[in-house]
């Protein structure tokens, strides 16, 4: 079951990375800055839809966001499009109206629910996170120094544009080694936390917990944490859920599963304080709680 975990992560991984690297080498720190909003307003909005350019699920984005972060997007911006990404992308979208061609309106909920979700992350976030509340690791400092090494060995002044041009392949392809090994040890221990807790839980046990106005919704919340499913293709496991749990407690597993899980918490404290992310993670599930309860209340007066 490990094995299966991290196949199916893999190509999200090394998708991440590669992305990762490519900005490394081919954006500008002064370009950088000249896309993204000074506003917060804006700045949370560009955080929510960064996901349609980038369709990536939540392994793949934080390396990425990483990067942006350390070229230097705001913070903010960074954790919000950690938060909307993997939810917020057309990959995504596609998935879950597939999944649930009975319910089309999951899928627009879905979408609606995470960015109202990012956006009250986003607003905290811009107050109070700010550059300290990134990890200075050792394999930053590793990576900076290979960075360096690499612009010694390969100058580009006074080469030819093809020795350029495999100048920019080496250094893509050296980020990314050392990106990967960063955040491929957290995928592997997250993924095995995953599989030996999905081995535990019994089918049977989870659909007693299926009544009620308030605990499906906890439970489901609690199980997409647990279960960490890609966001490209938990919608599949969630319909399996109806009619036995409500489509509201069903949208609570789709979003907070996407936005945060066992994987992607771990890997988030590899870049940010362990205070930021324990934040981050209570908002998310307020806002997913109250959002996804709401939506029941209003599906049944419909």
């Amino acid at each position: 079951m490990v094995i299966g975990i991290l196949l199916e992560s893999f190509p999200f991984i090394l998708l991440g990375v590669v992305i990762s690297a490519l900005l490394q080498t081919l954006v500008s720190d002064q370009l950088l800055q000249r896309w993204i909003p000074k506003k917060t307003i804006p700045g949370i909005l560009f955080g929510c839809l960064l996901g349609i350019i980038f369709p990536l699920c939540e392994c793949g984005i934080i390396p990425v966001v990483h990067r942006l972060i350390r070229k230097g997007m705001p913070p903010y911006i960074g954790i919000v499009f950690m938060m909307a990404g993997p939810v917020i992308n057309p990959v995504v979208f596609t998935s879950t109206y597939v999944a649930f061609q009975a319910q089309p309106e999951m899928a627009i909920s879905r979408m609606v629910l995470a960015f109202a979700a990012s956006v009250f992350i986003g607003l905290w976030a811009s107050r109070g996170v700010q550059a300290s509340a990134l990890r200075n690791t050792v394999s930053n400092a590793n990576e900076q120094a290979a960075a360096g090494k690499t612009n010694i060995k390969h100058p580009h002044s006074n080469k030819a544009p093809n020795a350029a041009w495999k100048t920019k392949l080496h250094e893509t392809l050296e980020h990314a080694a050392i990106e990967m090994f960063d955040v491929g040890k957290y995928l592997v221990l997250g993924a095995t936390v995953t599989a030996l807790l999905q081995t535990v839980v019994s089918k049977k046990w989870l659909f007693t917990l299926s009544d009620g106005d308030w605990t499906p919704h906890l439970f489901m919340m609690g199980l997409s944490y647990v279960l960490s499913i890609c966001s490209t293709a938990d919608s599949f496991v969630g319909a399996t859920f109806i009619p036995d749990f409500s489509l509201g407690s069903v949208l609570a597993f789709l979003v907070f599963g996407a936005m945060l899980d066992i994987k992607s918490t771990l890997m988030l404290l590899k870049v940010f304080r362990f205070k930021t992310v324990a934040t981050v993670l209570i908002i998310s599930a307020v806002v997913v709680l109250l959002g996804s309860v709401a939506f029941d209340q209003l599906y049944m007066h419909l």
